[in-house]
C-alpha cells in the first residue's frame, strides 16, 4: 500500500505563502476537514480524482496564520517496497 511521505514524516514540506511570504503550516489531509468523522472513513471514498486525490496522490491543506490564504498541495505517495531500499 503507498504511503504519504508527509504524513509518515518522511518528508517536510515548506512553502511560502504567495501573498504575504510567511511559512505556510500543514493543516493536514484535505478530507480531514470534510466533516466531524471524515478522519474515520475508508480512505477509499476520496479516492474520486476531487483535487487530484486518488490512490497516488495524497492531498494536504496548507494555510498561512498571517493573512489566511489557503491552498491544496499534492504529495506522491511512495510504494512501501521502496522504503526498504
Amino acid at each position: 500500500m503507498p504511503v504519504c511521505p508527509v504524513c509518515n514524516s518522511l518528508a517536510a514540506a515548506k512553502k511560502d505563502c504567495p501573498r504575504c511570504g510567511k511559512i505556510l503550516l500543514d493543516a493536514g489531509l484535505l478530507q480531514d476537514f470534510y466533516d466531524d468523522y471524515s478522519a474515520y472513513l475508508d480512505q477509499g471514498i476520496y479516492e474520486d480524482g476531487y483535487r487530484h486525490y486518488n490512490e497516488v496522490y495524497c492531498i494536504h491543506l496548507f494555510y498561512c496564520p498571517h493573512c489566511h490564504f489557503d491552498v491544496t498541495l499534492g504529495f506522491k505517495r511512495l510504494e512501501e517496497d521502496r522504503l526498504m531500499d
